[in-house]
């Protein structure tokens, strides 16, 4: 039997692409390809960043491939490049000096060295970093303010000046480089205003005037010292006197007017006082001018007030005053000079028992509680500690003090310096 043998068949094998003579030049063009796609896409990431982050304006090309491809992302909806709006940051603002101010930790009391047994004081004035105020025992039965005590603020240390009342108190002291003044008052009202060079104690004082009646108030400016009197039955007088040459004159008079017991001030030759207003009204309000004088021209303006004005006090640039007779009912108001005006008058605080002045800001205080207004940020702080009963005694250098009436078993005075505005 012949062996049957299967033919083999042989289909015709397909050529690789591998294997065509074609692939390394299509290999090496789709590398080309492939690396200006690339290229093409890491310069758009680049601007894109640029223009996101970093905000730098990197206008495409007119031409070229870049442009085709962003045009072709912007056609088709897909990628718009759009610049992040850049917003410029506001500015942190500045605190406030007194932001960081701590009440108790700022304050300083006054305390005497063991061998100047005094235990009440009154009237401080400052100068110079130094503040002179009175000083008293209890002799019988009264205290008698029969010594004046100097206070250095930067070493704390006090001095007893060699000066003596030859009445009974010394009331109202006041002094600069050159001068202490100072009313040398009897018991029942009335004295002498006194004199000396500041440091020549061991001369007789200058009797400026005799008061007759009452305890005025001075007011040291230079060598001005100005005060208003009772000098009658109804009659108030305001006073000017040069010290220089200890000639006194009459500024001002008042009769039967409550503008005489209103306080007058005095800074850097100029003296301001209150007066009654030529202004009426229809609801019976009351109104008044903040009379000023200039030592340098002897010419008297007056700012008009809309309301009652008592103890205006000012800085030279800025007026503050009261609307009552510092009682709970006390208004304190600010204006600044401004022309031959009052401008931005301003309604600061109600109940306002005292208040005083000094070049950036007004102290003043409220239900025995102490603040401060400054004229610059218009802004209102309390000074006093929330633990303390205070009674607000003069500001002046930077510097506020007051009683501390915590306690009244004896005087208390502390102080404390107020950061600039």
């Amino acid at each position: 039997m012949k062996k049957r043998y299967r033919r083999k068949r042989y289909s015709r094998r397909r050529r690789s692409l591998n294997a065509s003579n074609w692939w390394p030049f299509i290999k090496l063009v789709l590398f080309i390809f492939a690396a200006l796609a690339a290229l093409a896409f890491l310069t758009l990431g680049v601007m894109i960043v640029l223009e996101t982050v970093f905000h730098i304006d990197t206008p495409l090309p007119p031409d070229g491939i870049i442009a085709k491809i962003t045009k072709r992302f912007t056609d088709n909806d897909v990628l718009v490049v759009t610049p992040t709006p850049y917003y410029t940051p506001e500015p942190t603002a500045t605190p406030h000096p007194m932001t960081y101010f701590d009440p108790e930790d700022e304050e300083t009391e006054v305390v005497l060295p063991v061998d100047l047994q005094y235990y009440w004081f009154g009237d401080p004035s400052f100068c110079g970093g130094k503040m002179l105020f009175s000083a008293g025992k209890i002799v019988g039965d009264n205290v008698r303010m029969c010594a004046l005590l100097l206070y250095d603020t930067q070493t704390r240390s006090v001095t007893e000046l060699p000066v003596k009342p030859k009445n009974v108190h010394f009331i109202y002291p006041v002094f600069n480089d050159e001068w202490l003044v100072f009313l040398d008052a009897n018991s029942k009202g009335g004295g002498e205003i006194c004199a000396y060079r500041f440091g020549k104690f061991d001369v007789d004082p200058v009797i400026i005037k005799k008061v007759y009646t009452g305890q005025p108030e001075l007011r040291l400016d230079g060598h001005y010292l100005s005060w208003i009197e009772r000098t009658g039955t109804s009659r108030d007088k305001l006073f000017v006197c040069d010290l220089e040459t200890e000639e006194t004159t009459v500024i001002a008079m008042f009769t039967s007017s409550s503008y005489g017991t209103s306080a007058p001030y005095i800074k850097n030759g100029m003296l301001i006082w209150a007066a009654e207003g030529t202004q009426s009204y229809e609801d019976g309000r009351m109104s008044s001018v903040i009379r000023h004088i200039d030592f340098t021209s002897s010419v008297i303006k007056d700012y008009n007030v809309d309301g009652y004005v008592h103890d205006p006090e000012f800085n030279g640039r800025y007026v503050a005053w009261i609307d009552a007779h510092h009682s709970t009912n006390s208004t304190l108001f600010v204006g600044r000079i401004e022309g031959d005006g009052l401008a931005d008058i301003k309604q600061i605080a109600n109940e306002v028992v005292d208040f005083a002045i000094d070049d950036y800001y007004v102290a003043y205080s409220i239900d025995e509680a102490v603040y401060v207004y400054f004229f610059k940020s218009q802004e209102t702080f309390r000074i006093s500690p929330e633990r303390e009963l205070v009674q607000l005694l003069g500001a002046g250098e930077g510097f506020v003090i007051w009683m501390d009436v915590t306690t009244r078993e004896r005087d208390v005075l502390k102080y404390v310096r107020i950061p600039m505005d």
